[in-house]
């Protein structure tokens, strides 16, 4: 009787029993068993090396630097009473060392996604923390700017998850970090010039930012010429790890810059003791 109610055209029955989040699940699972997109020396050469759980022992490790960094930077954040956007970014900084130890460990696409996405989006927070530090972040300027660099971030993330091309993700998130920085470098003239001592920090962001970047290249070069070394005892095996320091190196610096420019700005005082000239 329930045949002829439905007629011909009427979809199928859900199966006895049938879950509905189970179709959901089963698209998670298939994009946990789905491998990632980039691969990295160490997992050439020391798969599950030191144990069955984690595939890239040593890259998964020295990720706990972000967290250690993220972590001191709240409680620096918090301690200043810096805008939100502060403790957001250290926040995503935290988030971003959690997603890689995922990725690093696991080597799947879910892992190198909650990896990537919280990258671009502590990038998004940089943005956020030089609020009106430079003229294009003042108004009636500072809708626009971020308009545009969100936008082409987000053209950038839909190209990514289509096309999975990890060049696409990388050129994304250098764009992001290279429009934070170079606003940040303009910002309050009275500090003096680009080369200004009291401009230091956002030296040594660069520094410590370009080293990472030449160190990670170079890896991929590495990579790429079937050259990867196999031994703990070679300098070049602890390329990828380098790199980890190095970032969180440079978003250390980045961020005191942005913070004092910030302080100055209310005429605060840094680390309670310390006036910001």
């Amino acid at each position: 009787a329930l045949s002829l109610m439905r007629g011909p055209l009427a979809p199928p029955l859900r199966a006895c029993g049938r879950r509905p989040w189970a179709s959901s699940m089963d698209v998670l699972g298939e994009l946990w068993a789905r491998p990632s997109n980039v691969v990295w020396c160490e997992a050439k050469v020391q798969l599950f090396h030191h144990s069955e759980h984690i595939a890239e022992f040593w890259n998964t490790i020295s990720n706990t630097i972000f967290c250690v960094v993220g972590i001191f930077g709240l409680r620096r954040a918090i301690k200043l009473r810096l805008p939100a956007a502060f403790v957001y970014t250290e926040t995503m900084l935290v988030v971003v060392g959690l997603g890689s130890m995922l990725f690093h460990a696991k080597r799947n696409y879910i892992g190198e996604l909650l990896d990537e996405l919280p990258m671009s989006a502590m990038a998004a927070g940089y943005l956020l923390c030089i609020d009106d530090a430079q003229w294009l972040t003042q108004q009636p300027y500072r809708i626009v700017t971020k308009a545009v660099v969100l936008g082409i971030t987000a053209c950038g993330w839909v190209f990514y998850v289509l096309y999975h091309n990890f060049v696409v993700f990388t050129t994304t998130f250098t764009f992001q970090v290279l429009v934070v920085a170079l606003l940040s470098l303009n910002s309050d003239p009275d500090l003096g010039g680009v080369f200004s001592r009291h401009r230091l920090l956002w030296w040594c962001f660069l520094a410590s930012i370009g080293a990472g970047k030449g160190i990670w290249e170079f890896e991929r070069w590495l990579y790429r010429s079937g050259a990867c070394p196999s031994s703990a005892s070679d300098p070049l095996f602890w390329l990828h790890p380098a790199w980890h320091v190095l970032a969180a190196t440079s978003h250390a610096f980045w961020i005191r810059y942005a913070a004092s420019l910030t302080l100055r700005r209310r005429g605060g005082r840094e680390d309670g003791d310390k006036k910001v000239h």
